[in-house]
């Protein structure tokens, strides 16, 4: 195996195994909020208000941790997720258990932003596995994700079952967080600054035959400064960018709202055992693996376009199945439904928002901020609706959001901004 073959090999198996891991530590957290929720005696308000500590963490992080990976590269962002992380974790579980909801809010806080600056770096890495591996693969990592949610929510729930305090289950998973991640880190190696990077594509740009030969002096250095101005305008300026965030933006939210509710809308709306909560949060995540890993080809085969539209279409099925559909059973198919069309939204668009080479970290960055946002600030939300219309009413609301992503999917889907 080549030097170069063998650094992407190490890349792909380190992303797998950060999406795993992520996967794996919120939905272990996800099922056990009914089990903080009972032990601190909050209401349906107080686990909203809760979540939305997570949300101020996630947005104030957004805004630096696409810089913080254009200063000082994706490992080292990696790794300062990595201390708030383990810190958020050793909090949650002592407030839970001892310290109250106060320091519970303060521990949801870095619990959102270690996420929100995990995934920043991670995506530029998938991004960029991509693009030199020639294929789709972005979706596998997003499987990844799946496969380690699903393992997470199902050790959750039979921890709860088997009354392993909040507190252990964290200390275990914080513990783990120091191991897992730094092999991840080992595997990323030392990689250039996107921003070295950038500006080596903008050079290469600068020269490529696409720009007309011949030109004089002043005539090259106007096309060089239109180059420059190009790389470093805000991405938010590209009617593209704000098609895909809004999709992102949309998917996350559907994604964010099943791992944080679906098991509380199980146990509330039937009087079910916690671990029949779990379960369906288990069904959900497993539908959605098995979308992940078929869903390379199929993006290969059929296109971004309808793999797009496809899966926003399933996911609006599911989503007013498990919210309207009485009886346990109809809920679960509704929940495999609703897994199955939420594989590849985000995995499909991030590929998107990272095809224009010079500008691909950029994007990448700022689509992922949204979907950080909507997967932590969403479900606060949620809890909200719920209050008023019972929570899975609430979670119905989700459709109207998936329908408008359906309809920009042409938009979003439409030729990368021209770079001349």
């Amino acid at each position: 195996m080549t030097g170069d073959a063998a650094d992407l090999a190490r890349l792909r198996l380190g992303v797998f195994i950060a999406y795993a891991f992520n996967g794996f530590a919120l939905a272990s957290w996800s099922v056990r909020i009914p089990s903080i929720s009972a032990q601190l005696g909050l209401t349906t308000a107080e686990v909203g208000g809760f979540l939305l500590a997570g949300a101020l963490g996630t947005l104030v992080t957004v805004t630096i941790a696409g810089h913080a990976v254009q200063r000082f590269g994706p490992r080292t962002t990696y790794l300062a997720a990595t201390a708030v992380f383990v810190l958020g974790y050793l909090l949650l579980g002592l407030a839970a258990s001892a310290l109250g909801l106060t320091v519970l809010l303060v521990a949801n806080v870095l619990h959102g932003a270690a996420f929100a600056l995990t995934n920043v770096p991670q995506s530029i890495l998938s991004a960029e596995a991509e693009r030199r591996i020639g294929r789709t693969i972005i979706p596998q990592f997003h499987a990844s994700y799946s496969i380690g949610a699903a393992a997470g929510a199902g050790l959750g729930g039979l921890a709860a079952g088997v009354g392993l305090s909040v507190l252990a289950q964290f200390v275990i998973t914080a513990v783990l967080a120091v191991l897992v991640r730094g092999l991840v880190v080992r595997f990323m190696g030392h990689r250039p600054h996107p921003s070295r990077a950038d500006r080596a594509a903008a050079r290469s740009a600068i020269l490529a035959p696409e720009l007309p030969t011949g030109l004089s002096s002043p005539e090259a250095s106007t096309g060089r400064a239109r180059w420059l101005r190009y790389g470093r305008s805000s991405v938010w300026r590209e009617p593209q960018t704000l098609f895909i965030g809004l999709i992102v933006f949309g998917a996350a939210l559907s994604e964010g709202a099943a791992n944080n509710w679906m098991s509380v809308a199980v146990v509330d709306s039937f009087d079910a055992p916690v671990w029949q909560g779990a379960g369906a949060l288990t069904v959900f995540l497993v539908a959605q693996t098995i979308g992940r890993l078929l869903g390379g080809p199929l993006v290969d085969r059929f296109g971004r376009l309808t793999m797009l539209r496809l899966s926003g279409v399933v996911s609006v099925l599911g989503v007013l199945a498990f919210s309207t559909l009485p009886g346990l059973p109809f809920v679960i198919a509704g929940a495999a439904l609703w897994g199955l069309g939420a594989a590849l939204g985000v995995p499909i668009s991030i590929a998107i928002a990272a095809a224009d080479r010079l500008r691909g970290p950029s994007r990448v960055a700022a689509v992922t901020s949204l979907s950080s946002i909507a997967n932590i600030a969403g479900p606060p939300v949620l809890g909200a609706l719920g209050e008023v219309l019972g929570i899975r009413p609430a979670i119905g609301v989700i459709g109207v959001v998936l329908v408008i992503g359906v309809l920009l999917a042409r938009r979003a889907v439409g030729p990368a901004p021209r770079t001349r």
